[in-house]
């Protein structure tokens, strides 16, 4: 393999797995914490808790989100983890691309399998929420979805200027 293709190579599984870091905290943190816990984010929440914060839900509902969270099934997200780390690992030691191929398919099956049940738990936590609830919910995560692009607009503007100045840079 030359060093062009390595390089290639290395940017688009390094690509995968950056993106792949933001869906599983955004799917645990989908759950709601006990009142009066805060997390290291102090009063603010955290990812997604933040926004079931807001909608001020009732004891009932709080009870309901926490038994829909003990029963998400942790596993798949430990298995994507563990996947996530091993091709990270092949990458960084240095492994053979049919390695790199295998344990990419395996960690896109995990992504896969996270993704069906992060869509499961998603379809239930609206069946918890009232009309008005679930209204509020989807105004949240508009919001967040625009500050997000954002943040990802002047990330890639930083990203062009950073090659302008230096083309020859990663």
């Amino acid at each position: 393999m030359t060093m062009t293709t390595q390089n290639i190579t290395t940017k688009l599984l390094w690509t995968a797995l950056v993106g792949s870091m933001f869906s599983v905290p955004l799917t645990l943190s989908a759950s709601v914490q006990p009142e009066g816990h805060r997390g290291f984010r102090g009063n603010r929440g955290g990812g997604g808790r933040a926004i079931f914060h807001e909608l001020d839900l009732s004891e009932d509902q709080r009870a309901q989100m926490h038994t829909l969270r003990e029963a998400t099934s942790r596993d798949i997200f430990e298995r994507l983890m563990e996947r996530r780390n091993e091709l990270s690992e092949a990458v960084d030691n240095g492994a053979d691309e049919a390695t790199i191929r295998q344990l990419a398919y395996e960690y896109g099956e995990a992504e896969g399998d996270a993704a069906v049940e992060r869509a499961r738990m998603h379809a239930q936590m609206m069946e918890i929420l009232t009309e008005e609830q679930q209204e509020q919910y989807l105004a949240f995560k508009e919001e967040r979805k625009q500050k997000l692009e954002g943040r990802r607009k002047r990330m890639q503007e930083r990203m062009q200027n950073r090659r302008n100045r230096n083309p020859d840079s990663f």
